[in-house]
């Protein structure tokens, strides 16, 4: 004979979950609230500076085009990259200073890391919309009417890749951020001196055996098969990767750590 759960029972649990659920809700939607405690730092000083950096752009190539009766030509010279780096820092400092605070709190550090990947993984979102809508209006426009390549790095890409490009490489550097962060965060200086360390002992092992087996011609044709785009989504591992340390760490890393 089967036992089967009555319908008050079953409602129950229904509830149960629906609490359990939104309970979760409120706990990440305090951390991320908590990450967005300063908004100019994550949106009103990367995105000012980001402005100068363009009008200083276009003010340069407006007088050359001048000077050259207008037959200069401008590639892109990867002045939406502070963008990325400024996220990488962002996210070290970020995890530094509210990880000890959010735990100080109260909050777990599942609740902790959930909040802060959503924050870091909305925030790329929002740039990579900007930057991709920004590149619309300036292949639109003829490079803002000087011929000025600043946001449209390929102007044969249609908006959907441009944000998918800037998307993956945003969480990218959001990713590696966390993990170094997260490194610093448990084991302070002595971590991060054995950590680049560590990574540089890599790098030149990596160089010298690329470069005494003739690796370098295999690399090229990887990347070079794979394109620009599916070079990107390969940057995926290591986001993932990264992303995995990061929690791993952050997950064994106490108040007492910090």
């Amino acid at each position: 004979m089967t036992a089967t759960p009555s319908p008050t029972t079953a409602s129950a649990e229904g509830t149960g979950d629906r609490q359990a659920a939104t309970t979760l809700g409120r706990r990440v939607g305090s951390i991320m609230l908590l990450q967005l405690a300063n908004p100019m730092t994550l949106l009103g000083w990367p995105l000012i500076i980001l402005a100068v950096i363009f009008l200083g752009n276009l003010a340069i190539v407006t007088a050359v085009t001048q000077a050259s009766g207008g037959g200069a030509e401008f590639t892109v010279n990867g002045g939406v990259g502070f963008l990325w780096v400024y996220t990488l820092v962002m996210v070290v400092l970020s995890v530094n200073q509210s990880f000890p605070l959010a735990l100080g709190y109260g909050a777990t550090r599942r609740d902790y890391l959930l909040g802060a990947g959503a924050t870091y993984a909305a925030l790329s979102v929002v740039y990579a919309l900007l930057l991709a809508t920004l590149a619309e209006i300036e292949r639109a426009n003829n490079g803002w009417g000087v011929g000025l390549g600043f946001f449209a790095a390929l102007p044969e890409w249609p908006w959907h890749q441009v944000f998918l490009a800037h998307l993956l490489i945003l969480v990218l550097f959001a990713s590696i951020g966390a993990a170094t962060a997260a490194i610093y965060v448990r084991w302070r200086a002595p971590g991060m001196y054995v950590f680049w360390l560590g990574l540089a002992i890599v790098v030149v092992v990596a160089v010298i055996l690329l470069s005494t087996f003739d690796g370098w011609f295999a690399v090229r044709d990887f990347f070079h098969g794979a394109g620009v785009m599916g070079s990107l989504l390969w940057s995926l591992v290591i986001t993932v990767l990264s992303s995995i340390a990061a929690y791993g760490i952050l997950r064994r890393a106490t108040p007492t750590n910090t």
